[in-house]
């Protein structure tokens, strides 16, 4: 065969074999490409983990006349909250007529001397244990007549370490709430509650709903708790919805986060007084219903201690009132202006 004869040879045998290569690959890729929504894309649809979001909105309003009630905001306790954030309640409590102050953190005569003066006390936060004076003063303050709202907050809360799950670094000390509470035969858990199901777009953000008829209740629907904790003993008002664990038992219970024994009320959680967390679902209903119920009391002068008693030492204090400005002895304290919004 001549060399013109094999070079003819070999271009048939390579147009054979591109026209076969190239049905096969028509026949391959001929097929059309699915279409997008023929696609099984299950995996993909995150519709069922779509955090539902509270509503945030309403305004703070009282019902109760608060026209010379004096109340006293004690924020010194409290790791996260401030005079400056609580101004919606204190600005609301001004409005209805009472008079309000701030506590800059003096025990013993000092907080004695101020509670001498006031109709109603609200202590946020548990950062440190309250000294013996300052609880007889406060037990001595409610048989009079006086109103006390306790809010805590899990200790050390903003140390929470490996995403929470395992509580605090200081999960398994005592509560410094707790000599004050056992005086009211209540007393607050360790750790923090949390809610991976029905949560409010964070497994610490737990719901709660009322528990039966009280007027501390009275217009919510549920609430938006931030790191709270449980609350023993009293009447239960406010329960943590189904599904809620507690961190350092992993136990899914039916948590109480507010109850009322007497002329105190306390609640699991301090952020609730926070403008951050105030206008979380129906938050600012609950916070209402709070200072409703401070100012409402029937504080009996004469069976209230002067200024020199409360379970402090008459005359020789050493504690402040005020915005860190006040003074000892109950006579010149100072009273500041609420902070304007």
């Amino acid at each position: 065969m001549s060399s013109a004869a094999k070079r003819a040879g070999v271009f048939v045998g390579v147009l054979v074999l591109a026209v076969v290569v190239g049905s096969l690959a028509y026949g391959v890729g001929g097929q059309s490409a699915p279409a997008t929504n023929d696609a099984d894309a299950s995996a993909f649809n995150t519709g069922d983990s779509v955090a539902e979001v509270p509503d945030e909105s309403g305004e703070l309003t009282m019902s109760e006349d608060a026209e010379g009630q004096v109340v006293v905001i004690d924020t010194t306790y409290s790791s996260s909250v401030t005079p400056e954030t609580v101004t919606p309640m204190a600005n609301t409590l001004t409005e209805n007529g009472a008079e309000v102050r701030f506590s800059s953190g003096g025990s013993g005569f000092g907080l004695n001397s101020t509670l001498s003066e006031a109709d109603a006390y609200i202590l946020i936060g548990a950062s440190r244990t309250i000294p013996e004076s300052d609880i007889a003063g406060m037990q001595a303050f409610t048989d009079a007549g006086g109103r006390v709202v306790l809010l805590n907050e899990p200790q050390g809360g903003s140390t929470v370490s490996l995403g929470g799950l395992l509580g605090s670094a200081a999960a398994g000390s005592p509560n410094p709430l707790l000599p004050l509470t056992n005086e009211y035969g209540l007393s607050y858990d360790n750790g923090y509650l949390y809610n991976m199901g029905d949560n409010s777009n964070n497994y610490r953000n737990v719901y709660a709903t009322p528990s039966g008829d009280s007027s501390l209740t009275e217009g919510v629907d549920r609430v938006v708790l931030h790191e709270s904790v449980g609350v023993n003993g009293g009447q239960a008002a406010l329960t943590a919805t189904e599904g809620t664990t507690q961190s350092t038992t992993r136990r899914s219970e039916t948590y109480p986060v507010l109850t009322r024994t007497g002329n105190l009320v306390a609640v699991g959680d301090s952020s609730i007084m926070d403008q951050e967390w105030l206008y979380r679902a129906d938050n600012e209903v609950l916070v209402g219903n709070l200072l409703d119920f401070l100012v409402s009391g029937d504080k009996s002068p004469e069976d209230a201690p002067g200024s020199s008693g409360f379970g402090g030492r008459p005359g020789t204090g050493t504690g402040d009132t005020g915005t860190g400005t006040g003074s000892v002895g109950g006579s010149d304290e100072t009273t500041p202006t609420p902070i304007a919004p």
